[in-house]
């Protein structure tokens, strides 16, 4: 069983608010792990872009964030002010678990939380664009947005 990055009954909220999708557990268990996959991948490629340009730390610039994504976490930032989410625990959390290959620069700290939240709007979403109908989340569903998150990020 995978820890939560963020406490279930507000990842709940957030995918209500978000995506119009219902959420249980195990269900949120099997989309964080392909969070935890993602913010791998993602900080792999900031690592080689930092390498390429002679960076010593990764900035925020250096993740291939598309402007899809930076839209989706405009998104996760005005829901996580309506339900309160501590932001803190999650940073701390990231810290802990990403590879750390070089320094992280202190913008890309402060907007951790953020981009980790983002990732699971972002699998909601790919979901409800898959199956607009839907209103429960059941594990085809999340095989398929890992899918496609595997191909576009």
């Amino acid at each position: 069983m995978a820890n939560m990055i963020i406490p279930f009954p507000q990842l709940e909220k957030i995918l209500e608010k978000t995506c119009k999708l219902a959420l249980t557990k195990p269900r949120a268990e099997e989309m964080m792990d392909i969070v935890e996959k993602k913010l791998a991948d993602l900080f792999e490629v900031a690592y080689e872009n930092a390498i390429a340009e002679g960076s010593d730390t990764i900035k925020l610039r250096h993740l291939p964030l598309t402007k899809g994504f930076k839209n989706s976490m405009n998104l996760f930032r005005a829901v996580i002010r309506d339900e309160k989410v501590e932001i803190e625990p999650i940073r701390k959390f990231v810290l802990a678990s990403i590879p750390a290959e070089m320094p992280l620069e202190e913008e890309l700290v402060d907007e951790l939380p953020i981009i980790t939240g983002t990732l699971f709007v972002l699998i909601g979403r790919v979901i409800k664009a898959l199956h607009p109908e839907i209103r429960n989340v059941y594990p085809e569903h999340i095989e398929e947005a890992k899918k496609v998150l595997d191909y576009t990020l």
